[in-house]
């Protein structure tokens, strides 16, 4: 029998499953980060690898019965990146055919299973993508963390940090993120968490976490860290609407999906965003992806297998990713 592997290979973690030609969602299981950025290609490779090899024998399936699988791989930005990829991808000799897409791509195929729409994630990263009619797909966004990345956990954890540093200084007003700061890392004095930044260092992950003590502020009222969700959301509701532009969706009512850790923060940050998209997009329906993006990657390896996620098979997956998301989540 022939089996198929999706693949979302993220900066913090890697999740693999395994199906049938079907639609039938079999197993899927879970390891660390395979962004050759943060861990190199060998890591990279490996995380993939044994993250699909362990979904295997959780389905009891024999790997050697691959026959396609797609990787949707964080950090696909250039050309350079993609030939990065398809090194990764040869090192986890895994399956008869071997796709490498951006993450992007992967996170459409969940939410809108290749219908037009678009997708905003605000998770460790940040991007907005989209797909048309036609089968087209766009990204906006997603150039990483040192150039870009608004609307992200990370740059809402960066923004945190320096604004209860700003405080400090009296260039900016108080904020209650100096003290879950101080609680959190059990600092000194607020000025310890410079030494934490860039001395230990800490990594994109790290400063990412600090998002939640910036939600944490915002939910109680503190109006630095309601400003900085201000932000954000504006930021998010940017990458989309010049996705839509692209796509020229501004007046024809997109579905638009959001994904990612940072929307939990819920209305402080889904209220700003809705605010600015309206200014370009007047109309528009917001939804929660359909599935998470392994799913997706599993749908692109059903197509490549001429199989589309639509009727039976379409119900197959329903009805199996109800059982794995309880199951694995």
């Amino acid at each position: 029998m022939t089996f198929v592997s999706g693949v979302d290979g993220g900066a913090t973690k890697t999740v693999a499953v395994v199906g049938r030609l079907d639609g039938t969602l079999l197993a899927s299981a879970r390891g660390p980060s395979s962004n050759y950025h943060n861990v190199g290609v060998g890591k990279a490779a490996k995380s993939v690898r044994t993250s699909v090899l362990a979904a295997c024998r959780h389905a009891h399936v024999s790997a050697s019965n691959l026959e396609t699988v797609v990787m949707g791989l964080a950090g696909m930005d250039c050309p350079r990146d993609f030939r990065v990829g398809e090194r990764v991808a040869d090192l986890t000799d895994l399956g008869r055919q071997r796709m490498v897409v951006h993450d992007s791509v992967i996170a459409i195929y969940a939410a809108t299973l290749g219908r037009p729409g678009i997708v905003v994630n605000a998770g460790t990263g940040s991007f907005a993508a989209g797909i048309d009619a036609h089968g087209r797909t766009i990204r906006a966004g997603g150039w990483g963390s040192i150039i870009d990345d608004e609307g992200s956990a990370y740059d809402t954890g960066r923004l945190g940090i320096r604004a209860a540093l700003r405080a400090l200084d009296g260039s900016e007003k108080k904020t209650a993120i100096a003290r879950l700061l101080v609680r959190k890392f059990r600092l000194r004095t607020l000025e310890d968490i410079v030494y934490l930044v860039y001395r230990k260092p800490m990594t994109i992950g790290e400063i990412s976490a600090v998002s939640k003590m910036v939600a944490q502020a915002a939910m109680s009222g503190d109006r630095v860290a309601r400003d900085i969700f201000v932000h954000e959301g504006r930021a998010l509701a940017e990458l989309v609407s010049a996705v839509a532009r692209r796509l020229d969706m501004t007046k024809s009512r997109p579905e638009v999906y959001y994904t990612g850790g940072l929307f939990g923060a819920g209305s402080i940050i889904l209220n700003p965003f809705k605010h600015e998209l309206r200014r370009s997009v007047p109309s528009f329906v917001l939804r929660h992806p359909t599935f998470e993006p392994a799913i997706g990657a599993f749908i692109l390896a059903l197509k490549e297998q001429g199989a589309t996620a639509q009727g039976p098979i379409l119900r197959n997956l329903r009805a199996s990713y109800a059982r794995y998301a309880v199951n694995t989540r």
